[in-house]
Formats: C-alpha cells, sequence, structure tokens
C-alpha cells in the first residue's frame, strides 16, 4: 500500500486543507485578499500569496497535531530555497507582484488551540531569506 492511500496521510491532508482555509479566512478577516491558493510552480507548491495594498504576503501554512511538534514544521534550508526559487518564478511572471513589498510568512497551526507565526522578509529579490525569532499569536 502506498503512502497517500492511508488513513492516517488522507487525514493529516484533510487538517492541512481545513488550516489553510483558516488562515486565508483570518487575514481576509484582516483586510487580505486571496490572490491563489496552492499555486503550483517549477519549483513546489506555494499554500497562499496574499494581498493588502502593496503588500504580498505569502504564506506557508502547516498544521501539527501536537504543539510539541510545532518545531517541525519549521522549514529545512532546502525548503526556503525552493520557497524562494518559486516565488521568484511567479513574481517574474504575475504582474500583481509588480512594484510590490513581499514578506513570507510561515503559519503553524498547534492543534487548533494555538497559532505561531514566523516571518521572513526580503524586500528585494536579490537579498537572500532572513530568519527571525518566532513571533507567538
Amino acid at each position: 500500500m502506498t503512502r497517500r492511500q492511508t488513513s492516517d496521510y488522507k487525514a493529516a491532508e484533510l487538517a492541512g486543507r481545513r488550516a489553510e482555509f483558516l488562515t486565508k479566512w483570518l487575514y481576509h478577516l484582516a483586510g487580505y485578499s486571496c490572490v491563489a491558493a496552492r499555486q503550483k510552480t517549477p519549483f513546489g507548491e506555494l499554500d497562499l500569496i496574499m494581498r493588502w495594498r502593496e503588500k504580498i504576503l505569502v504564506l506557508e501554512v502547516k498544521y501539527r497535531h501536537h504543539p510539541g511538534n510545532a518545531d517541525g514544521g519549521v522549514p529545512t534550508a532546502r525548503q526556503l530555497k525552493r520557497i524562494r526559487a518559486a516565488i521568484l518564478w511567479m513574481s517574474a511572471r504575475h504582474p500583481v507582484f509588480s512594484g510590490k513589498s513581499i514578506s513570507v510568512s510561515l503559519v503553524q497551526w498547534l492543534g487548533w488551540r494555538g497559532l505561531r507565526q514566523t516571518e521572513l522578509h526580503f524586500e528585494s529579490h536579490r537579498q537572500p531569506f532572513i530568519w527571525p525569532q518566532a513571533i507567538s499569536l
């Protein structure tokens, strides 16, 4: 049996989709509009792309059943490189990105009891990501 057919995988996929939906809803309440959800690129998928005025916010959404597993959702250096490449690919091809400030955030849902957001910033497409300390909400 392949991994994608197991009930645990299906449950995790459903929880992840719910976390993405709730994240999109919360940011919508804060005034953001959704530009794209689950956007496919040659470098991987971007979970949510939100816009507010002249700011584009790319959200990587993670759901963890147990708050103790929260650090398991932090992207590795390889994943950060993939996310950056996907954003650069999108910004070169879609006019919604032109002239906008782009921020990247990791949104972690901790067992439906809590939410943690960690931001990555890059103002220029030529600057590397900067990983600041976690922000608890």
